[in-house]
């Protein structure tokens, strides 16, 4: 039997138990860096396994082999060009990248070039599997040419997409599908995994990923924490120099660096109102004098901004003027009250 993360075999077994009953279109949605693509993808081979054991996976059937190398023929999974150098099994519609920074959207090419995958008989005469994940990056045309095939499924076919952002999602795509609800873990249990993925310092790097494990294994990378110390080291300086900070960064990935922005944000918030940190510890002593220090209706202005601001995120927006944009805007929430 395949391995699951053990915080989702209920859920999982739930569903398969529906046999087919089993809804066309299921919209996988949960808090960030707890496995939704992880679940997915154990949900569809185990749809497509010809030998599962209590409805899960064998892990051993040709079946599991072709999904596991990904070339399973009744699978596809569709993701932004941007995300497609490690994935497998993708339906990238052919086009000339070479001279063209890879989209973070999913485009409605790549929905026409499974036109032929969504129609033609099953290969195996079982189900037929399409991911999509994020279902929020599908653009306006891409999520609009999905529609048809979400209102008039071809038989034994299941559409799974996976969202963390359910908002972003256009209501008629959330309309037409049945929404799944992956649960979070609890904390002992995800650091109890996370330990035995050979993470030492599985609390902390959890409180940093808010409590998704999945995210927590790359909290713990040297590099990562190296680069998000520097970040918000400058974020604790009164009189950061907003321009350099956006120059230095302006590479790193936005929605990483407006992550850690929103999560120092929220840490003076919590800093302020019940006196604990959860994010950022390793600035407990400038957070708190931060926290002691501002007004707080601009800080709950500002967080409501970045929330609205992380929609525009994926867009072929300038780096570089978007963070220096809200670095400004850090900078004017958290001066002192009584200026």
């Amino acid at each position: 039997m395949i391995d699951i993360l053990p915080w989702q075999h209920e859920t999982l077994s739930e569903l398969i138990a529906r046999g087919q009953s089993l809804p066309h279109a299921l919209l996988i949605h949960g808090k960030r860096g707890i496995g939704k693509v992880e679940f997915a993808r154990a949900l569809a081979q185990s749809l497509l396994c010809e030998s599962p054991e209590n409805g899960i996976a064998c892990g051993h059937c040709n079946a599991c082999g072709w999904f596991r190398e990904g070339n399973h023929p009744d699978f596809r999974q569709l993701i932004p060009d941007a995300m497609a150098d490690n994935d497998d099994a993708l339906e990238v519609a052919e086009s000339d990248t070479k001279d063209k920074k890879k989209s973070k959207e999913i485009r409605i090419d790549q929905i026409r070039a499974i036109g032929d995958f969504m129609t033609l008989s099953t290969h195996r005469d079982g189900y037929r599997v399409l991911l999509i994940h994020p279902a929020e990056a599908m653009n306006l045309a891409a999520a609009n040419a999905l529609l048809k095939t979400l209102e008039e499924p071809p038989p034994r076919t299941v559409i799974l997409l996976v969202s963390d952002e359910l908002g972003r999602l256009l209501a008629t795509v959330r309309s037409r599908c049945q929404r799944v609800l992956v649960p979070s873990p609890d904390a002992a249990i995800a650091a109890t995994w996370l330990r035995q993925q050979n993470i030492s310092n599985a609390e902390d790097a959890l409180a940093a990923a808010n409590g998704g494990p999945l995210d927590a294994i790359q909290f713990a990378d040297s590099q990562y924490q190296a680069a998000r110390r520097a970040f918000v080291a400058a974020l604790s300086e009164p009189k950061m120099d907003y321009v350099q900070v956006a120059q230095h960064f302006e590479k790193a990935d936005l929605p990483t660096l407006f992550g850690w922005l929103q999560t120092y944000v929220n840490d003076i918030i919590s800093a302020r109102m019940v006196g604990e940190i959860a994010h950022h510890r390793d600035q407990s002593s400038a957070i708190k004098r931060i926290a002691q220090q501002v007004d707080l209706r601009r800080v709950f202005r500002f967080e409501k901004e970045l929330r609205q601001s992380r929609r525009l995120i994926n867009h072929p927006l300038n780096a570089r003027l978007l963070l220096e944009q809200h670095l400004i805007g850090y900078r004017q929430a958290i001066k002192l009250a009584k200026q």
